[in-house]
Parts: structure tokens; C-alpha cells; sequence
């Protein structure tokens, strides 16, 4: 057996090691989306809740403002040397003490999103183990099994999680390109409903809130730089992977939504996903292609959401790898495996954080769906919204410091549009955060949610105070480690 090759820094560490290129990369973005996921649970909620047949326009909405940040977000990532994604830039544009707080912050919002993830794939599991095989075990169980396995992959090089997320994004991705022409083919040219084209209609209802939950299916985007150690002439992979993988993204949400409401109604479609949220889209699949596809895509739906829980595994992991390279973090989290090359003891540090909390959880009688993954995936995907917005302002803020000739558009007007229209979505969301966590009424919650998105920014922002008195060495290395 041969052994992959590392490369080095100047003391002589091993580095992350592998062999991702454009389509690899894009793969690990394109799961971390879950697009089976999104379109089983996510979009009964953007046209329930938001402007109904308008779903697949807000879609475009949130496509061309990915786009935007993303224009600035690859230009800039030539100036980033390592896995750090967005609190690198952010501290490159905007300084040590709000770079080490977005990290901070950073890292509880994925680590919230992933335990959330991880809760509610092992809901489903013993759902459909209780459907299919008639056996009943309790979720955590099989949650258990999830975050051991993912572990086991995340101690591994990362070629070994790309080949298994291949496999399982494949295969959602083939059920809903399925389901949609089997929709399409059976209405026709007369019977494609274009409802939900039209301005009026985009401006009835919520158009926030529906934007606010398609931002849900771009999460992790980003995530090709966190892999820059590990890609193939980063320099062309990246920006390729970025812009693959958001125009990929957008335009199967785009068609997938307009087949839903072609399936439907424009007519009837809001009062279908609101009455029936939870199975509108199984339900969909098994009107037009039978009860086998029925139960093939409540399967592939688990795996839909264990290829998210690899993929934010593996972001969490390098962003401590990355931290504790820096001396953010303890250094033992900046260790690679001489023979995987993957940061194993960042690795298993999170798989230890996810059992110990889901346990905990899981001990305190907590639900799964209601509690843990509801409140968790809110908390996690409004800090989210607040770490690429402030990405996006770094990114302004970074260039207006630099000379760069003939990329006015990357490094000006882009960045500037992408942040006016993030902006709008983290204010939208903060705005009607009861309706995002179904906790109308439950202030103590949405107090909850806000204080831990506060209070780990601040203890970021605090613990770059404290390395600038004690560590001012460490402090002003920051700046070149990142």
C-alpha cells in the first residue's frame, strides 16, 4: 500500500493532504446543501409560509446573491493560504478581534446545524426502520451509529468521505431530476403552470420569509475554500467549485420548485403545504411514480442528511485544525495523521462534542425534531447569515485597502450588492426569528437563540483581547497565519 504524500511547513509539520479538483469540491458543497433534504422539508415551508407559486423566483433572488458575494468571496481567496474560510477573511478585512470572534461564532453555528442534523437522521432512521423492517429503537440509537461512522470517515483522508458523499449526492440528486421530468412529461407544454411568474404574486405573502428558508439550501457554499489544503491547484479549483456549485445549486432548486407547483396547482398550493408540510413532497413523488419511488426517496432522504452531517463534520474539523494552528485554539488540534493526512484530533474532538451533547440531550428527554433539530438548525443558520454577511463586508473592506487593476466588478460593486442583499436577509431573519423556530410566544427561547449567537461572537472578540495583553507575539502572528 502506498502511503499519500504531505506536505510540509517550514518546522516541519505535516500538512492536510489530497487531490480534490473542481468537481470533487463542488461535490462536498453541493451535500452539504442536502438538495433531497431541501426539497422534502424545505420547501413545503417556502411556499406555506412564504409566497406560495412564487417559490422557484425566490430561489433566483437568493442565487444571484450568492453570486454576488461569491464574485468577491473567490477573489479574495487568493490572498487566503489555508482551510480558514469566512473568519479568515473576515479577519483580514476587518481585524483580529472580529476575525477571532466570527471564528468563534463560526464554529457554534455549524456545530449547532450539525447536532441538529444528527438528531433528526436518527428520527427519521427509526422511522423507517419501524416502517420497513418493524423494528422499534429509540432515535438516539441510531445516532449513535451515524456520528460513530462519521467520525470513523472524518479520521480518514478526505478522498474517503468525497467517494461516500459521491455516492449518496448521486443518488439524490437522480430521484429529484426523476421526479421532476416525470412531472413536466405528464403535465406538458399546456399544463406547465407558470402561476408564480409574475411580480404581483412574488410580492404577496412573505417573500422574506420564503427567501429566508431557500437561504437554508446554500448553506456551506463556502465550504470550497475550507478544502484549499487539500485541492488540486487551488487557485483554478476553487473559484471553478464556488461558481459551480451555487449555479448547480440554484438551478435545481429553481426547476424542482416550479415542478412542485406544477405538480400541485398554483391555486392549491399554499393550502397543500401548509395542511400537509411534513409529506407534501413524498406524497408528490408516489402520485406520479408509485409506491417504490415513494420509499426509495424516504431512503435516500436519510442518506440526503447523512451526506450534510459528513460534510459539516469535516468543516467543523478544519476549522479547528485551522485555529489551532494559529494558537486560537490548543495546538494538539492543529495535528494531521501521518498516514490519512486529515486533521484526526480535530476530527475526533467533534465527533466527542455531538455524542456528548445528543446524549445529554437525549437523557433530559429532549425532542428530536421539535427541540433539538428545530432550535438547533435556527440558531446555527442565523449565525450563519451573520458570518457571511460580515464575510462580505471584510471582502469590501479588504480591497478597498488594496490595488487591484481591472477587477472593479469582483472587488467593488459585487461585494457591495452582495452585502446590501445579505444585509436584507439577516435583518428579515432576526425580524421574524418565532416563525423561523415555530416558537411564536415563546420568548425565552428566541431570547436563548440570540443570546448564544451573542455570546460566542463576544467570547471570540474577548479571547483576541486576552492573546493581544499575554500572547502579543501570537496576537500579530494572526495576521499572517490566516
Amino acid at each position: 500500500m502506498t502511503m499519500p504524500q504531505h506536505s510540509g511547513t517550514r518546522d516541519g509539520t505535516i500538512k492536510l493532504k489530497g487531490r480534490l479538483g473542481p468537481i470533487g469540491i463542488t461535490m462536498m458543497v453541493v451535500a452539504t446543501a442536502a438538495p433531497l433534504t431541501v426539497m422534502a422539508g424545505v420547501s413545503p415551508l417556502v411556499i406555506a409560509y412564504g409566497n406560495g407559486p412564487a417559490a422557484p423566483i425566490d430561489v433566483i433572488v437568493v442565487g444571484i446573491v450568492m453570486l454576488l458575494f461569491s464574485a468577491g468571496f473567490v477573489e479574495m481567496s487568493k490572498y487566503i493560504s489555508n482551510a480558514g474560510a469566512f473568519y479568515a477573511y473576515v479577519l483580514k478585512g476587518m481585524g483580529r478581534v472580529v476575525g477571532v470572534g466570527t471564528a468563534s461564532l463560526a464554529i457554534v453555528s455549524y456545530t449547532l446545524m450539525l447536532i441538529a442534523l444528527e438528531a433528526y437522521i436518527g428520527y427519521v432512521a427509526a422511522d423507517a426502520a419501524t416502517n420497513f423492517l418493524h423494528i422499534t429503537l429509540p432515535w438516539w440509537l441510531y445516532t449513535i451509529a451515524v456520528v460513530g461512522f462519521v467520525g470513523f470517515l472524518g479520521y480518514r483522508n478526505i478522498e474517503v468521505s468525497t467517494k461516500v458523499l459521491g455516492v449518496a449526492l448521486l443518488l439524490e440528486i437522480s430521484i429529484i431530476l426523476i421526479v421532476d421530468a416525470a412531472i413536466f412529461v405528464s403535465a406538458g407544454s399546456a399544463g406547465i403552470d407558470v402561476g408564480g411568474f409574475n411580480l404581483t404574486v412574488f410580492l404577496s405573502g412573505s417573500p422574506g420569509l420564503g427567501i429566508l428558508f431557500v437561504v437554508w439550501g446554500f448553506v456551506g457554499f463556502e465550504s470550497t475554500v475550507v478544502y484549499r489544503e487539500e485541492a488540486v491547484d487551488p487557485e483554478r479549483s476553487i473559484p471553478r467549485a464556488t461558481y459551480m456549485a451555487v449555479i448547480f445549486i440554484a438551478s435545481l432548486y429553481f426547476v424542482s420548485f416550479w415542478a412542485i407547483v406544477t405538480a400541485v396547482g398554483s391555486q392549491k398550493v399554499v393550502q397543500v403545504a401548509t395542511d400537509n408540510a411534513g409529506t407534501m413532497y413524498l406524497d408528490i413523488v408516489h402520485g406520479f411514480l408509485g409506491r417504490f419511488f415513494q420509499d426509495a426517496a424516504q431512503i435516500l432522504l436519510i442518506t440526503s442528511v447523512f451526506a450534510v452531517i459528513l460534510s459539516l463534520h469535516n468543516i467543523i474539523a478544519r476549522y479547528k485544525y485551522v485555529l489551532g494552528g494559529c494558537g486560537v485554539l490548543v495546538a494538539p488540534l492543529s495535528r494531521v495523521h501521518e498516514r490519512h493526512a486529515s486533521p484526526y484530533i480535530a476530527s475526533s474532538v467533534q465527533t466527542f462534542v455531538s455524542l456528548s451533547v445528543l446524549l445529554g440531550a437525549a437523557l433530559l428527554g429532549a425532542d428530536p425534531v421539535t427541540q433539538i433539530y428545530t432550535w438547533g438548525a435556527a440558531t446555527g443558520t442565523l449565525g450563519y447569515l451573520v458570518i457571511v454577511t460580515l464575510a462580505c463586508l471584510a471582502v469590501f473592506l479588504f480591497f478597498r485597502k488594496q490595488t487591484v487593476r481591472g477587477k472593479f466588478w469582483s472587488t467593488r460593486m459585487a461585494p457591495v450588492l452582495g452585502f446590501v442583499g445579505l444585509l436584507v436577509f439577516a435583518l428579515t431573519a432576526f425580524a421574524n426569528l418565532s416563525a423561523l423556530t415555530g416558537s411564536v410566544g415563546m420568548n425565552a427561547v428566541n431570547t436563548a437563540i440570540v443570546t448564544v449567537l451573542l455570546v460566542s461572537f463576544l467570547v471570540g472578540c474577548l479571547g483576541a483581547g486576552l492573546m493581544k495583553a499575554r500572547a502579543p507575539n501570537r496576537y500579530e502572528a494572526l495576521a499572517g497565519a490566516l
